[in-house]
């Protein structure tokens, strides 16, 4: 019986001693939740998706979710009370139309427009769009791809018309991919990701075809939403989007 005893008595004093150890340490099994939500362009689908994982690996406890979809489009949203905590536009422009609720932003890469098309068809320049037989395609003009379209094209004096103005630039990558057109303006970075089947010609005027990708965080916003943005411009975020075809900020 005092056997017994002797061992309930130490078996409480090991708990008690590490019941104590972990008070005296403040460690806790408990992790805090949180989520950041990101309005991403269309044009980081890939690149933000990857960064997120790698963000959340590197803050326990804290989840990314995304929208992506046009930057005109996000821009809306955001300014008729949609709960953003990161805004990531495609073009400066948008992201100034988001200014009542992102007061302060900076750019953290950029892109740049090209002509796509597939593999085995005869193109050869930027002109070619000039030939009726060439069935292409682009972004609608009130979207950041579209509107650098519009930019590069008038430069090169293209006087062709596209089939179809589609909604962002997914879309329009889509009806190339999917072999429904001729060519397709799209950003370096989808026809990179489009794969060896389909080629692409640079238009002569890099600057007119560029855009500047600007990121903020909203004035509700959650506390961590400044540390996904900086994770954004680590080396690591900078990493996916240069592996990916993006330009460094200018």
């Amino acid at each position: 019986m005092k056997k017994a005893i002797v061992a309930a008595t130490g078996l409480l004093l090991a708990l008690t001693g590490c019941s104590s150890a972990t008070e005296a340490s403040g460690v806790s099994n408990s992790v805090t939740e949180t989520t950041i939500t990101v309005f991403a362009a269309s044009s980081l689908t890939e690149t933000f998706t990857e960064i997120g994982k790698q963000f959340e690996a590197a803050n326990p406890g804290t989840n990314v979710t995304f929208s992506f979809a046009a930057s005109s489009t996000l821009a809306e949203q955001i300014l008729a009370g949609a709960p953003a905590d990161v805004f990531a536009s495609a073009s400066e422009k948008s992201m100034d139309a988001a200014v009542a609720q992102i007061s302060k932003s900076s750019v953290f890469t950029s892109n740049r427009v090209v002509v796509a098309f597939p593999a085995d068809k005869p193109l050869s320049a930027v002109t070619d769009l000039n030939n009726p037989a060439i069935k292409w395609v682009q972004c609608d003009r009130q979207v950041p791809c579209g509107t650098a379209a519009d930019a590069a094209l008038e430069s090169d004096g293209i006087s062709g018309t596209p089939v179809s103005l589609e909604p962002d630039v997914k879309s329009v990558t889509g009806k190339l991919i999917a072999l429904e057109v001729d060519a397709a303006i799209i950003y370096a970075t989808d026809a990179k990701s489009a794969g060896s089947e389909f080629r692409s010609i640079e238009f002569s005027n890099s600057e007119k075809a560029t855009t500047r990708y600007p990121i903020g965080v909203t004035l509700n916003a959650n506390t961590k939403a400044q540390v996904f943005v900086d994770f954004v411009f680590s080396e690591a975020g900078q990493k996916v989007l240069l592996d990916a075809g993006f330009g460094l900020p200018s």
